[in-house]
């Protein structure tokens, strides 16, 4: 049961958290209102008032005052101290951030609590790379001695979606904040809460007013307004291709600043003869396409299997689907949620509608309990039969839609395996190391799992952190991000040569 007292808080929470955080505290704007809705139920979560283009302005004008004055001079000691003392804040308040996270998108709780209970760690990880980063020394031709050291690069814009509030929003702050940054965050229109009391637990844990803000609006308005802005001086971005262009033109045309975009994706699973043999698989299968209600950006929704095998993996992933159940997010059984919003469940269904047409789709049958008929439940589904390069298994659904699609040989694994604009991520199911090799050398995709086993498979970490890395490719974006090389993109390098 969600315990009362914290429920209530939630629910303060929602009303309290509607204006966007500038300078340390609330800020009015004039850019309207916007009606929140929850996706299990369709109800309510009240009003948040979006900003506008002097919104924009004020909250660079506050990045802007504290890096010059404030941040940008602390030394990496006062900033790890100021970040762990942010993590700390973030852990206490674990609960109300799930709680934000299942009202807002409809994640379910239980999943949402065992997500955020790392977004902690998370900045902890990288406060601690702060002590890891160094400059290099160089010897130029006269034997003179020069260094190349690592600067902030000033005021970060960060444009984040609405699937994993939480963490979309860390994965940008902790590196900005932890390399010498501030930093000017645009949530998503759809689920700007959890933006908003990450930005007040900065400030209750220290950091300094203007460091961490953030610009209630939607995209066209306030997220152009922010990349085109002259006092930005690099942008990050994540969501559709089609709006990360438009990002990265906007960016161009004002300063040339420069742009990380993670776009999106349709990445496959490949899965050969040799994992077969044991049915533990399929429920794996079933997670890196399915988890999320197919929101995520690299839900593996294309599984590419031998031909022969379809109607296997169609019962393999029928089994696996009886251990997830769809419905209200605040129940401790449900695995699955609603996708989040009103908009997402018409795109959705539309692509439902054109796999009618173009194959097979196949419900899995996955438990439904107290799914309220109001709430944009989708019910997870396969399907078969679909011609080499339909839309359906080129283009990103963002929801939960499996397309199965069988190759001859290697080589046709490949191919098909290719046959998308995005190359964001892909797995590999296989024993056989050399042709998990080549497969992994040959598929464009910015990370690549290869699964030699089911224990592997359980033992495996996550596609993202402050350990791995990855640039994605084609038109999934570039830029590195994760690791110690996606906190040095928040950094620009400066050459100094000494002449004495």
């Amino acid at each position: 049961m969600i315990n009362a007292d914290v429920t209530a808080q939630a629910e303060g929470l929602l009303r309290s958290l509607h204006r966007s955080w500038i300078d340390g505290r609330e800020m009015e704007s004039a850019g309207g209102q916007m009606g929140h809705r929850n996706p299990a139920d369709d109800s309510s979560l009240g009003d948040t008032e979006l900003g506008d283009a002097a919104t924009v302005d004020a909250a660079v004008a506050s990045a802007r005052a504290c890096f010059t004055k404030v941040w940008g001079r602390f030394s990496g000691k006062d900033r790890r101290r100021l970040l762990l003392a942010f993590a700390d804040r973030i852990a206490a308040y674990a609960e109300q951030l799930t709680l934000l996270e299942m009202l807002e998108v409809g994640r379910p709780r239980a999943d949402a609590a065992a997500l955020n209970a790392t977004a902690a760690d998370l900045v902890r990880n990288y406060a601690n790379t702060i002590e890891k980063i160094h400059g290099d020394l160089f010897r130029a031709e006269d034997s003179r001695l020069g260094v190349v050291w690592r600067r902030p690069r000033g005021v970060v814009g960060a444009i984040v979606p609405w699937n994993v509030p939480v963490l979309n929003v860390l994965m940008r702050v902790a590196p900005a904040l932890a390399a010498g940054n501030t930093i000017v965050v645009k949530p998503s229109e759809n689920s700007p809460r959890s933006a908003l009391l990450l930005a007040r637990l900065a400030s209750e844990a220290g950091i300094p007013e203007g460091a961490f803000n953030v610009v209630l609006g939607t995209g066209p308005l306030a997220g152009r307004a922010l990349a085109a802005h002259p006092g930005v001086n690099m942008i990050t971005f994540t969501g559709s291709t089609r709006t990360g262009q438009a990002i990265a033109q906007a960016a161009a045309q004002s300063t040339l600043k420069p742009v990380l975009l993670e776009c999106g994706g349709k990445s496959p699973q490949v899965m050969l003869d040799d994992m077969f043999d044991d049915p533990a698989v399929w429920r794996f299968i079933f997670f890196s396409a399915f988890w999320n209600t197919g929101q995520w950006c690299v839900a593996k929704t294309r599984l590419i299997l031998p031909r022969g095998r379809e109607q296997q993996a169609v019962d393999g992933l029928r089994a696996a689907a009886a251990a997830w159940t769809v419905g209200n997010p605040a129940a401790a059984e449900t695995r699955l949620g609603p996708v989040a919003s009103r908009a997402q469940l018409d795109r959705v269904n539309g692509y439902f509608d054109l796999a009618r047409g173009l194959g097979e789709v196949v419900d899995l049958g996955c438990p439904r309990k107290a799914c309220d008929p109001r709430g944009y439940f989708v019910s997870p589904s396969v399907v078969t039969g679909l011609a080499a390069g339909t839309a359906i298994s080129r283009e990103e659904v963002f929801g939960p839609l499996l397309t199965i699609e069988a190759f001859d040989d290697i080589d046709h694994a490949i191919a098909l395996a290719n046959d998308t604009e995005f190359g964001l991520s892909a797995s590999i199911w296989s024993a056989r190391s050399d042709l998990s090799y080549k497969l992994a050398r040959s598929i464009e995709a910015g990370g690549v799992s290869v699964y030699s086993s089911v224990t592997a498979a359980a033992q495996g970490g996550p596609e993202l952190g402050t350990s791995r890395y990855f640039e994605p490719r084609k038109q999934s974006g570039y830029g590195v991000e994760g690791g110690a090389p996606g906190f040095m993109a928040y950094t620009s390098a400066q050459s100094v040569a000494f002449f004495n």
